[in-house]
């Protein structure tokens, strides 16, 4: 088994399941009457499978929420948008082709897309703002589990590693039975390469592992398509028989990526069994083996015509005549009992009804179906053996019969493909350019001419598929050269060191995401918004007790320091500037002195806690100048404030190891 890769994973949002972009309110002070308010969002996406360019998709207009009273104070909510809809309308599944055996890219699986709302006073722009580039993957999560993984589902329960399936893990495989597993690359650092890796177990229980299919160009936020059923992986070719097989995804460095997934080989003898492979909730493909009885039927619906015959007809000659016939073919299928795990088989069988594209298996084709039974019992505490069965409708009419055999393919004009829409690639996760270059889209044309096949073909570039075109380094795709690059993000960590021996306390540590770390190819809001999301990430208790220090339990200083300007007669007073007190917990710690440039300390200081702090200013005479209170280390900072009045900041935390805490009044 390889040893596991270090990854970071990244959320998507869900195509089935609400997207919502809320839009803050005016400034009610501003805007006092609110009936003229219009909030419009700006939708975009790429123009192509992983562009840097993006399309407006379309233009949303929405009305605020009305406003909300609570104890004669009133709220604004600002409008709200779901864009779930829209999105899920730009992303469309991605089924197996019939007979694969390579890795394929599931393009439209996901997309990437940000939003620019604008607001306005009838038909006046008040204003414009960005927000972050996200990505949509086609899929969705059922209620009961929607509160707990609404926006962490692929950070809380995928992490990057669980391939998209509710299947159970050790089922068996039939020796013919296609089998596809799909994967996410929602993480960083994105591999170059996906092997495919297998080990095998053969019946003396000896072990052999081997990579059995390997894919370069692998880029960030996009699905893969793995076939892992017998006959893809060459199984029945090795040297001795086989028990069981385990199949996992490694980077080029043969680091595991992914989840490990077994299966145990059946050779059970049915007397008939039907493959069908089926959508899941999670925008991908299971495959399903019916092995219990089945039965096809035939339902044929005649169009009749009346004609004349004349007064002299022979007996041969028909009144009415068949002048169409479209037959609809019906198939019933078992699912068979299952030999081990039935609950758990019986519990993911509901994932045929949640399925919105079903096909069948055949020895030629991949025939779709369309379901016809609407109910399924999930679950009956009075069973024992567990079967179920399913009703499906071909969904091609029939117009004729016919039963001929399978042709060799017809040599045709030989064709290939160009390069189209070259453009720099950009990581999905830092946003960054990658110092390459790749064509976004292919062009289909004819070999002797070079003319372009009529009618005009065209289809993204993507690896492991016919004509790819691989990436070519190229001097304007530096990372460096990227539109917008993200700022620097410095803070103190949420989470504290918890391991520190008696008589110490552990303290928070300080992240930093250097400037440049992060860019976008769309704004600086995007570019930011990614640095920000990899601090958030770094903000672990795991990470606090790596990186955390141990101190002796000294209480945190408490100062204040005035800055607005004094008389200049030896600053014994400022008669239009405040001077101030300080409360902490309703206990005055620092009095209300003559003005002073220096920090004033209180006696003791503050040990870890959440304190209420009360900063009491004061004026000598009128008219007295505008002023701010602020708490750097905190982050905190008071409106302008002018006037004798005190104010108050609520629910302070105070952590071991934090900097002084200095209170600063200053001009505004």
């Amino acid at each position: 088994m390889d040893y596991l890769a270090s990854i970071t994973p990244k959320d998507l949002a869900l195509s089935k399941n609400p997207i919502i972009i809320n839009v803050d309110p005016a400034n009610p002070a501003t805007f006092p009457v609110r009936a003229a308010l219009r909030y419009l969002l700006d939708v975009y996406t790429p123009k192509f499978f992983q562009a840097s360019e993006y399309a407006l998709l379309t233009t949303l207009e929405a009305s605020e929420e009305p406003p909300k009273n609570f104890a004669d104070v009133v709220t604004y909510a600002g409008a709200y948008f779901d864009l779930a809809e829209l999105l899920h309308s730009q992303l469309m599944s991605c089924p197996p082709m019939f007979g694969q055996q390579v890795i394929s890219v599931c393009d439209t699986l996901t997309s990437s897309f940000y939003t620019k709302a604008r607001r306005f006073e009838g038909e006046t722009l008040i204003d414009e703002s960005l927000f972050p580039t996200g990505t949509v993957f086609r899929a969705g999560i059922g209620p009961a589990d929607y509160a707990d993984f609404q926006a962490t589902f692929f950070t809380r329960y995928t992490q990057g590693r669980k391939f998209l399936t509710y299947k159970p893990n050790g089922l068996g495989i039939r020796p013919d039975q296609p089998e596809f597993l799909t994967f996410l690359t929602n993480f960083s650092p994105t591999p170059t390469e996906l092997h495919l890796r297998v080990q095998v177990q053969f019946e003396d229980f000896t072990r052999q592992t081997f990579t059995a299919k390997t894919l370069s160009g692998i880029t960030a936020m996009t699905a893969y398509c793995i076939p892992v059923g017998v006959q893809a992986l060459g199984i029945m070719n090795l040297a001795k028989p086989v028990l069981r097989y385990e199949v996992w995804l490694s980077n080029e460095n043969e680091e595991r990526l992914s989840e490990t997934r077994t299966y145990t080989l059946d050779t059970t003898h049915h007397r008939q069994v039907r493959y069908m492979i089926f959508e899941n909730s999670l925008g991908a493909f299971d495959t399903i083996a019916f092995t219990g009885s089945g039965s096809e039927t035939l339902i044929v619906a005649r169009q009749l015509a009346d004609r004349f015959t004349g007064f002299d007809f022979l007996p041969t000659s028909s009144e009415q005549v068949i002048n169409r016939v479209t037959g609809e073919r019906q198939l019933s299928v078992a699912f068979g009992y299952p030999a081990h795990q039935a609950k758990a088989q019986r519990e993911w069988w509901q994932e045929l009804y949640f399925s919105e594209q079903f096909y069948l298996i055949t020895d030629r084709e991949m025939i779709p179906l369309l379901p016809m039974t609407e109910s399924y019992l999930p679950l009956d505490d009075a069973e024992t053996l567990i079967n179920r069965s399913i009703t499906f409708r071909y969904t091609n009419a029939e117009r004729s019969y016919s039963k001929l055999p399978i042709l060799p393919p017809v040599p045709a004009r030989p064709t290939s493909w160009r390069g189209d829409a070259p453009a720099c690639e950009t990581n999905a996760v830092s946003g960054l350019r990658t110092n390459l270059k790749r064509y976004g889209l292919l062009v289909k044309y004819y070999l002797d001419t070079g003319e372009d096949v009529k009618p005009y073909t065209q289809k993204p570039n993507n690896p492991g598929t016919e004509g790819y075109i691989g990436s070519w380094i190229s001097a304007d795709c530096a990372p460096g050269l990227t539109t917008f690059l993200s700022e620097e993000i410095s803070g103190m960590s949420s989470f504290m060191k918890v391991v520190c021996p008696d008589g110490y306390v552990g303290t928070r540590w300080l992240i930093t995401i250097p400037a440049g770390v992060y860019g976008s190819e769309s704004s600086q809001t995007d570019a930011n918004a990614r640095a920000q999301a990899a601090w958030t990430a770094l903000d672990t208790q795991s990470n606090a007790n790596l990186y955390g220090s141990c101190v002796l339990a000294t209480p945190i200083p408490l100062g204040l320091r005035n800055d607005c300007p004094g008389d200049g007669i030896g600053f014994t007073g400022a008669a239009y500037n405040p001077i101030a007190a300080v409360r902490n917990n309703e206990v005055e710690v620092i009095a209300n002195t003559a003005y002073s440039i220096d920090v004033r300390y209180a006696a003791g200081g503050l040990v870890a806690g959440t304190y209420t702090l009360d900063i009491k200013a004061s004026f000598a005479s009128a008219p007295t100048l505008p002023y701010k209170i602020r708490i750097p280390t905190k982050n905190l900072t008071s409106p302008v404030l002018n006037g004798n009045q005190t104010f108050r900041f609520a629910n302070v935390p105070v952590a071991w190891g934090d900097d002084e805490l200095i209170i600063v009044i200053e001009p505004a």
